[in-house]
């Protein structure tokens, strides 16, 4: 009974162990040929099996669904791309004009408590404004606004080193 029964039972074991091996082999296989649900055809999807032409969508003319419809400004400010042009050109204070034989400079301060050079040419407030002119006493800002009538007119705001009360 040792011997024998021992090749017996390990025979039956390896045939079983085969048979069912082969079953979950060819599961696999069956169920790898069956159509997955994403690889159905463009033209069951789209509703036009009858004309057998594919409908493809293309969102290029419409909002995308998922941005906000209503955008919240963070800290009630529009950011710049310089410190200048972060800031209503009403917040600036000249601090100083210098000048040397060429042009003048200007010290600005603004609401954040930073001071900054600038001379003609320069960027400054949110409106897009640029230095125009600075003369000894005042900065001369040209800002583009849009008026009541809807026209883009340029608009020259003097700022001055010292204000009205002083003078």
């Amino acid at each position: 009974m040792g011997r024998c029964s021992l090749i017996g039972a390990t025979v039956v074991i390896s045939i079983s162990c085969l048979t069912f091996g082969s079953f979950f082999i060819a599961g696999a296989v069956a169920y790898a040929a069956e159509p997955s649900p994403t690889s159905v055809p463009a033209t069951a999807v789209s509703g036009s099996a009858q004309t057998g032409e594919a409908y493809e969508y293309t969102g290029l003319d419409r909002r995308d669904p998922f941005a906000p419809l209503v955008s919240k400004r963070e800290g009630g400010r529009d950011k710049g791309v310089t410190p200048l042009e972060s800031y209503d050109i009403t917040e600036m204070k000249i601090i100083a004009i210098l000048w040397d034989k060429k042009k003048y400079f200007a010290v600005v301060s603004l609401p954040d408590g930073k001071s900054y050079n600038v001379s003609d040419g320069a960027k400054v407030g949110t409106h897009g404004g640029v230095i125009s002119r600075i003369t000894k006493d005042s900065v001369v800002i040209r800002e583009r606004m849009r008026d009541a009538s809807g026209v883009m007119s340029p608009r020259d705001t003097v700022l001055r080193l010292r204000g009205e009360e002083e003078e």
